[in-house]
């Protein structure tokens, strides 16, 4: 279903990526799946879904296009995964150039496949808390995005330089690439959020998951009462707000919390990305993936304020894709239809748009 409005829906095929490795789903299910979701756009998963990746054959090309047609479905990104350890010898790490290389080649298919944006794996996709000095950690830093930004300009293909929990987009993780963009004088990467950022609470497959692993049930709901009073903004002028986590801690060890206690909550913990900085930032984003664990059966989300972010990224002047990534399948493996929960946050944020 494609439409002209300045914020687009589409869907991220790796939001099905449990159905797709059982083989429950193939490519074209996954986007019938889509359609029938009520999505225009498509991020395809490189590694997953193309057979030859990272190259892509003619015969590959004409059943996307036919089926891109046939299903009133756009390209839009192109979504990769690797490190400097995927396409090694094993005996070593792949220098600069050999990632330039490599992701000269992404870029290449992004293009025959009519995506405009490709999902870059880059230094700065978890903010500040990145391990640069670690060579399995570094992908493509700014010196290497600097040199691919003409590439991108003779493909007409924009790096999306995904911000990802628990980094912010005002954390200065990304500093150096945004830099190197003004330096060079070309606008071929931008910023990607992703909703991760933002969320405020947990979804059910994660309290089941935790409490198999012996969290206590009483303890799960402390921590998401602190988790809830750091994401509980009011309007979308609204900034951080202060939490005091080392009194829910001394809180838990006073209840008797166990390991299993200890782990939760230190997942939880931390900065929840205010409105004011989705707001502030949204005019710069080039693409954003709407990060989802679960929607509710009535297209409500405990997980996230939907209508406030939205309003925010409006009010920011916001255009472009928004695209559901469904990931709360991963915890309980075969416990969540994933075609009904992409249907769902579909739903869910027409709903915030007024569709």
């Amino acid at each position: 279903m494609r439409t002209n409005h300045d914020i687009k829906l589409g869907v991220s095929m790796y939001s099905y990526q449990e159905a797709f490795y059982l083989r429950h789903l193939d490519l074209e299910g996954c986007l019938t799946a889509i359609a029938g979701a009520g999505a225009e756009g498509v991020e395809i998963f490189g590694e997953a879904m193309i057979r030859d990746f990272p190259f892509v054959s003619d015969e590959f090309l004409y059943k996307w296009f036919y089926m891109m047609d046939n299903l009133q479905l756009t390209p839009v990104c192109y979504e990769h995964f690797s490190d400097r350890t995927f396409w090694r010898d094993p005996n070593r790490y792949l220098n600069d150039d050999e990632v330039f290389d490599v992701s000269v080649q992404y870029i290449k298919t992004a293009h025959k496949l009519g995506c405009k944006y490709i999902r870059l794996s880059h230094d700065g996709h978890n903010g500040m808390f990145i391990m640069n000095d670690e060579p399995a950690h570094s992908v493509v830093n700014a010196e290497i995005m600097a040199r691919l930004l003409p590439v991108c300009q003779e493909y007409d293909v924009m790096m999306a330089l995904e911000v990802h929990a628990p980094g912010h987009l005002d954390d200065g993780g990304n500093d150096d690439f945004l830099e190197a963009i003004e330096r060079t004088g070309i606008p071929y990467a931008g910023l990607m959020l992703d909703f991760s950022c933002c969320l405020r609470d947990d979804f059910p497959n994660n309290i089941k998951a935790a409490i198999s692993r012996g969290a206590n049930p009483d303890c799960i709901e402390l921590v998401r009462e602190y988790r809830r009073k750091a994401g509980a903004f009011k309007t979308t002028d609204d900034g951080e707000i202060d939490v005091d986590w080392e009194e829910m801690f001394a809180k838990l060890k006073a209840m008797g919390a166990g390991p299993a206690d200890m782990a939760y909550a230190n997942r939880a913990k931390g900065r929840i990305s205010p409105p004011k900085v989705i707001k502030e930032y949204a005019s710069r984003l080039c693409y954003i993936h709407g990060k989802t664990n679960w929607t509710n059966e009535d297209y409500t989300s405990d997980e996230m304020d939907y209508p406030l972010y939205f309003k925010a990224l409006q009010e920011g002047g916001y255009k472009g894709y928004i695209s559901t990534e469904l990931e709360g399948q991963r915890v309980l493996p075969g416990t969540v239809n994933e075609v009904e929960q992409v249907r769902r946050h579909q739903k869910l944020m027409r709903n915030c748009l007024g569709r």
